[in-house]
């Protein structure tokens, strides 16, 4: 699988940099390369890419402000000079954050991060067009395809969920927010800030809690009155 990408910077050293380290890059392909944010935006309205990099301080269009106008967003790393735009960045959902003077071995991790995303994204299209019951995960370095009826619980932890099955656990980078939107709500359901429950297992809700296999699973106060 090839996937495009397109590059938006002010800078032409940055263009040459980026241009350096894409040839390096196997399965991806520089489709196109802007200076300002209007050439960039006019291209997309004609034209879809996989992954974007893109600069935030450029003339008239900021980055952010162009990512911001965007209907469908591209796998987006940004590729910037300036620390304080991180945190919104990443609210946008930026996958990655590149600081200037970038790396090679930096630029390889993200874009490995890009295509492992991108990877990912196709499988679970597929599997929802095959109308399947599982979810693809990533988890010690290796996708593994889940059946969603084996899922007990899923656990937050800060940037990443466990997920719970009869087996074993798995460790998947990510929030908890986001894995609840990959699950179907007909199956599973937001118990406490910190816990998923699939539907079949609440048969024993004590006060407070959801006891289920050894299992004692807090309820959250917000969450009390829906479960």
């Amino acid at each position: 699988m090839t996937y495009t990408c397109m590059i938006v910077d002010d800078e032409p050293l940055a263009h040459r940099i980026l241009e350096k380290y894409l040839l390096h890059t196997e399965g991806v392909v520089l489709k196109y390369t802007a200076f300002n944010a209007k050439d960039a935006a006019l291209f997309l309205s004609q034209n879809t890419i996989d992954i974007l990099l893109l600069d935030i301080n450029m003339p008239e269009i900021n980055g952010i402000d162009f990512l911001k106008s965007l209907d469908s967003k591209p796998i987006t790393i940004f590729t910037t000079a300036y620390r304080n735009h991180a945190l919104e960045g990443y609210e946008l959902g930026v996958l990655d954050y590149l600081l200037k003077p970038i790396k090679q071995e930096r630029f390889d991790l993200a874009m490995h991060r890009a295509i492992e995303f991108l990877r990912l994204k196709a499988l679970e299209e597929q599997l929802e067009e095959n109308e399947q019951t599982d979810i693809v995960i990533r988890s010690n370095g290796k996708n593994i395809c889940l059946a969603m009826e084996n899922i007990s619980h899923i656990q937050g932890l800060k940037d990443y969920t466990i997920i719970f099955t009869p087996e074993k656990k798995y460790v998947v980078k990510g929030s908890i927010k986001a894995m609840m939107e990959r699950l179907p709500v007909s199956q599973f359901v937001r118990v406490h800030k910190s816990f998923i429950v699939a539907k079949s297992k609440l048969l024993i809700v004590n006060r407070n809690k959801i006891e289920f296999d050894g299992f004692q699973i807090p309820i959250g106060r917000r969450f009390k009155e829906k479960i």
